[in-house]
């Protein structure tokens, strides 16, 4: 959920203006003297040292934008368009379309937000255990394990993605792997073998491979330039488990689709609120948690009527 005010971030850029073309007379002369030329030398020297401590904030911070608007808010890309606001997360209750948890959040990306989200949402529930399905934005290896250590059972679709997807080749997902060979299958029936192992951030990365067989392959114009590596990470079997989990429920992904865009929905359409009113984290946070309370309370009308709700609420 973001305020569409493209104008609200800074993007560092010569600030310079055609002031040489501006003011001439057909003479040649400045026309309004000196007077006007040293305002805008002025007010370039001022852009500039602004430039410059914004670039000293940023160095200072370890963060990569500046929002001159509302400094907690960051740049989201939304649809086809960017706009400047805060990445809202909700955990919404399949059956009833209701919302359990929700968080407001500056990180312009989804990946890592899943385990906390979910976790969140079982504390309110006061529930063990709990299934989270989301989309490909929520995939990182380190979050789901996390899901699994804390009794999440996540759905997360895997994003198609890659050097040799990018690049018209074969994609990893056709690769078949077998833990108690601990090999690779390529799509041409080959073993690839580990052959190297280093770090990945914070896994260990082995990389699978067979030079012999991709000499002679007759699908290699299809699958690499020299010959294939794949790679798999140390921890990769959670990756493995919720695959075969999606495999034999494919219908979890529509129900995501059915019930966390019911909210946004709702909240976006019918009750107006396209952008927020407020700045600032704490702020926007009180906000959206009035947005979510309201929604809530509309929402149980629609399901129990006024009545049925007083009598929850009694109870």
């Amino acid at each position: 959920m973001t305020e569409p005010a493209p104008e609200g971030w800074f993007s560092f850029a010569p600030g310079y203006e055609g002031d040489a073309d501006e003011g001439r007379t057909p003479g040649g002369g400045s026309g309004n003297g000196d007077g006007e030329l040293a305002g805008k030398i002025a007010a370039t020297q001022g852009r500039r040292d602004r430039h410059k401590e914004m670039l000293a904030e940023l160095d200072r911070t370890g963060a990569d934008q500046i929002s001159l608007t509302d400094p907690d808010a960051r740049a989201m890309a939304r649809m086809t368009k960017v706009g400047v606001g805060y990445n809202i997360q909700l955990a919404v209750d399949v059956k009833h379309k209701l919302i359990a948890e929700q968080a407001v959040s500056n990180q312009v990306l989804d990946l890592g937000l899943l385990a906390q989200t979910a976790t969140a949402a079982m504390e309110a529930l006061g529930v063990e255990r709990i299934e989270a399905v989301a989309d490909r934005g929520y995939f990182k290896i380190e979050d789901i394990e996390a899901c699994e250590a804390a009794g999440v059972t996540a759905y997360v679709p895997k994003p198609i993605r890659g050097p040799a997807v990018r690049e018209g080749f074969f994609g990893k997902d056709v690769f078949r792997y077998e833990p108690d060979r601990d090999v690779f299958v390529c799509p041409a029936g080959a073993a690839l073998l580990p052959r190297y192992r280093g770090k990945s951030r914070d896994n260990v990365k082995v990389d699978y491979a067979n030079r012999d067989a991709c000499k002679a392959c007759a699908l290699r114009s299809r699958c690499t330039r020299s010959f294939r590596r794949v790679s798999r990470l140390e921890n990769e079997a959670v990756l493995d488990r919720m695959a075969a989990r999606l495999a034999a429920r494919p219908e979890m992904l529509d129900h995501r689709r059915n019930s966390v865009e019911h909210p946004f929905g709702t909240i976006k359409q019918w009750m107006g609120q396209g952008a927020f009113l407020m700045r600032r984290f704490e702020n926007v946070r009180g906000e959206f948690s009035l947005t979510a309370l309201a929604y809530n309370i509309r929402r149980a009308i629609t399901l129990v009527g006024v009545p049925g709700l007083i009598a929850a609420v009694r109870a």
